[in-house]
């Protein structure tokens, strides 16, 4: 089981400043607490960030060099050409977070992880949304996410599948 280590999220006012001010200690005590507090991974939640996602996950990585050297990277975020430098760097110990059904997503995301041999999350998920019986998430692993994983030469142990458990009340 890894833990994923998710505070470095672009929603928190705390991350989006010190990241606006490149404020590297900020990160690098950020990574530094979640690897103390149990943390395998350390997630980078940079948004969709067009203008300068890539230079962005460069950036972040030479601090998580500096924090957590040797330590799994997640990149979480939409912008392909991001990831892409980050997996650059970084490679097999690197996830991808991640693909989805979604056809924009599925075509272009799996060949990325695959190209680095990096570890993908999938997500049981379509453009329509989550599907609410556990049946139908089943079906997009099964139908979907898991064949074209292979079909781009995603190792089976690379392939984290999420099947997004929804909440009883």
């Amino acid at each position: 089981m890894y833990k994923i280590g998710e505070n470095i999220h672009i929603v928190s006012a705390k991350v989006k400043q010190a990241l606006k001010d490149r404020d590297g200690g900020f990160f690098v005590r950020l990574a530094q607490k979640q690897k103390e507090a149990g943390a395998d991974v350390i997630d980078l939640n940079i948004g969709p960030r067009k203008k300068d996602g890539p230079e962005v996950v460069d950036w972040l990585l030479d601090c998580m060099q500096e924090a957590v050297p040797g330590m799994t990277i997640s990149f979480d975020t939409t912008n392909l050409a991001a990831i892409e430098t980050g997996l650059k760097r970084v490679g097999s110990n690197a996830i991808v977070n991640s693909t989805s059904a979604e056809e924009e997503r599925l075509a272009n995301v799996p060949p990325l992880a695959a190209k680095y041999d990096a570890k993908l999350i999938a997500l049981c998920l379509e453009k329509s949304g989550i599907p609410v019986s556990a049946d139908a998430r089943i079906v997009i692993a099964m139908e979907k996410l898991i064949p074209r994983a292979i079909e781009v030469g995603v190792p089976m142990e690379n392939l984290f599948v999420d099947p997004l458990i929804l909440t009883v009340s």
